[in-house]
């Protein structure tokens, strides 16, 4: 039976009397003698008395006792966590101390959840990834509010379909929520499949997101349709998720994560409250779900809507900055692209050049000894070098695209008009001996059919061999000395055509073209090839890269330099080259000369080709330790080569 309110308490015994009638006993924990903790959702109260020792795990500590024992405990006992109720006291006082003890655990407990949103925020804005955003969001709301279970839908805007404009899209075929992960304490091992829910007044959580505000059910299992109410509205539940899983959504709380400005992101969706936060038992019985399960409360409410719109800016941070990459990804492959459509003889040379050199530095990343061990990459760094890679011919633009294309050493229209100079000639050769052979001149009265035919077909032959010399000339391997010596010769012949005008068989230009000594190129073309990578480092360096990706100009400017000072634009030397760019000329020249796409050459076996680069090394041109990493990383597996 209840004391009196004014009847005198005089020990520890009477305090626990009123514990125990004001308070379930679900809330009530026994921790040892004299002393007793009370939980009230995440709030510990420790009431013991004046000799008994401090537990472990409070808010605040209430010591009752008289006035003598008090002032011994607060010599054992300090800190600004511990209350005093002298003894005697009336139940009222009693009462009254245990609820200013609870208020002021309350309290604390708010300061501490403050302190922890605080920490999530910066967590939350450091991430990236939004599958961890997700994680973190709902296991940090499961914490503040003492949830079992707990679910997160995010707003998954309609896909576009082929012909589809994007406003279109979005009008024929609304957005929708799908369920994204869960967790639940008491099914540690449950699977859960993404789904798929309308955005509706037909679910709790379609209607949380439609309206924009939190909805709390206070017991989806009551029989009182206010339990099941909230916003002026009720909510049926379906029990088939509960009885396929041998478990009990009791109270609910679904909150909208909301940006300060927009339209819900998702939602996060709390089940069981918890009476005792910490206690960590699983609810498996009837009797579980009917007296650990509460309500989720105004605190739990106030709390998860800070972290949802703490969650929402960081979700939609995260898409944004996923908007950003998936934009710079589009234009580094459109501008691919571009490349490749200016230059089809060169048609995959940057992704191939990009594959080894990322597979490059992830041999050099995972280097555990030796002068690589200090280099590392991260999921930046990598991208970094990536687009770098994928850019570092996009300079081409700026080249004359007869220049990047030409594969012999006349341009196509250089040799026809050359090669209609021989017609020319023939033709003129022809009309020349008839001429001289209707007039009759010196030693020809006699000539036979058979003679003049002979003697055209000397001259047509001796034409056609200059032809042939021109043509082998026009090859872009190496001019031979013979052949060097016969375009000179070549250079000063020319015939008379109808009119006895004299035309020369090859022009100034013909014959610069014609006396390469190795390529295709002139010197004033390789100088314009060569200047790509100047406009490669000046168009690139017009992009705002920001911050992570600001060396991407840089690392692919200076992948024509060499270690020893002989490359080219500016000729630095290693202090100089960075060692990103490093890895990409190795992965350059490998791909250069192992591709089976150059008209103007035949692709060199593995074999040749490392031992090309590997004499590069011992000339002082290439990165000994970064091509050893290549080999022996057998990188160059990354592409599909050329079988010659």
């Amino acid at each position: 039976m209840d004391a009196p309110a004014t009847a005198p308490i005089g020990d520890f015994a009477g305090v626990l009397d009123r514990i125990e009638g004001n308070f379930e006993a679900i809330q009530i924990e026994r921790i040892g003698p004299g002393s007793v903790r009370i939980h009230q959702r995440g709030a510990e109260l420790a009431v013991l008395s004046p000799g008994a020792e401090l537990p472990s795990g409070f808010d605040i500590a209430l010591i009752v006792g008289a006035g003598d024992a008090l002032a011994e405990a607060l010599r054992r006992v300090r800190g600004d966590r511990v209350q005093l109720l002298p003894l005697p006291a009336t139940a009222v006082v009693v009462d009254h101390a245990i609820r200013a003890g609870i208020g002021a655990a309350r309290q604390r407990r708010r300061a501490e959840l403050v302190d922890k949103l605080l920490d999530v925020g910066a967590a939350l804005v450091a991430e990236r990834d939004p599958s961890v955003l997700l994680e973190l969001i709902l296991g940090e709301a499961r914490r503040i509010t003492g949830a079992d279970a707990g679910s997160i839908y995010v707003v998954e805007a309609p896909s576009r379909e082929e012909g589809d404009s994007e406003n279109s899209a979005r009008a024929a075929r609304p957005s929708k929520l799908r369920f994204r992960f869960a967790e639940n304490a008491s099914l540690p091992d449950a699977r859960f499949d993404e789904f798929v829910v309308a955005i509706n007044e037909g679910s709790v959580v379609g209607a949380c997101v439609l309206g924009g505000e939190p909805i709390t059910l206070r017991d989806c299992y009551g029989e009182d349709i206010e339990d099941r109410s909230c916003n002026g509205r009720s909510f049926p539940h379906d029990r088939s998720f509960d009885e396929r899983l041998g478990y009990q959504t009791r109270s609910m709380l679904t909150v909208p994560m909301l940006p300060p400005d927009g339209d819900a992101l998702g939602a996060i969706q709390l089940i069981n409250a918890r009476v005792n936060p910490h206690d960590t038992r699983p609810l498996r019985s009837d009797e579980d779900f009917n007296r650990r399960v509460v309500p989720f409360d105004a605190d739990a409410e106030r709390l998860c809507r800070a972290l949802a719109a703490q969650g929402a800016v960081a979700l939609e941070n995260a898409r944004l900055y996923e908007e950003i990459e998936a934009l710079f990804e589009g234009f580094v492959r459109a501008s691919v692209k571009a490349i490749e459509q200016r230059d089809p003889t060169t048609s995959g040379h940057s992704e191939r050049v990009a594959a080894l050199t990322i597979g490059l530095a992830e041999v050099v990343d995972r280097a555990d000894d030796g002068p690589l061990a200090q280099v590392w990459f991260d999921r930046e760094s990598l991208r970094e070098l990536e687009y770098a890679a994928l850019l570092h011919d996009f300079g081409k633009v700026g080249v004359r695209e007869d220049v990047l294309i030409k594969a012999k050493k006349l341009y196509p229209g250089q040799r026809a008009r050359v090669m209609s100079r021989f017609d020319h000639m023939r033709t003129a050769m022809r009309l020349h001996l008839l001429q001289s052979r209707l007039r009759g001149g010196p030693g020809r009265e006699a000539e036979t059919d058979a003679e003049f035919q002979a003697r055209l077909a000397e001259i047509l032959t001796d034409i056609d061999e200059l032809q042939a010399l021109v043509e082998a000339a026009n090859e872009p391997s190496i001019l031979t000395e013979d052949c060097s010596a016969g375009i000179r010769a070549l250079e000063r012949r020319s015939f008379a055509d109808g009119d006895a005008r004299e035309i020369r068989l090859l022009e100034p230009g013909d014959v610069e073209s014609l006396l390469i000594s190795r390529g295709s190129l002139t010197e004033a073309e390789r100088k314009e090839i060569q200047s790509h990578v100047v406009h490669t480092f000046h168009f690139l360096e017009q992009i705002p890269w920001g911050r992570k990706l600001m060396r991407v100009p840089d690392i692919a400017g200076k992948h024509h330099e060499y270690l020893d000072g002989t490359g080219y634009p500016n000729g630095i030397t290693a202090e100089e080259i960075p060692i990103q760019t490093r890895m990409m000329t190795i992965a350059d020249i490998f791909d250069a000369l192992t591709a089976a796409d150059r008209p103007y050459k035949r692709a060199v076996p593995i074999e040749r080709a490392l031992a090309i680069l590997e004499a590069e090394v011992a000339g002082g041109k290439l990165d000994r330790d970064l091509f050893e990493a290549f080999v022996g990383g057998r990188v160059y597996e990354k592409i599909e080569l050329a079988r010659p």
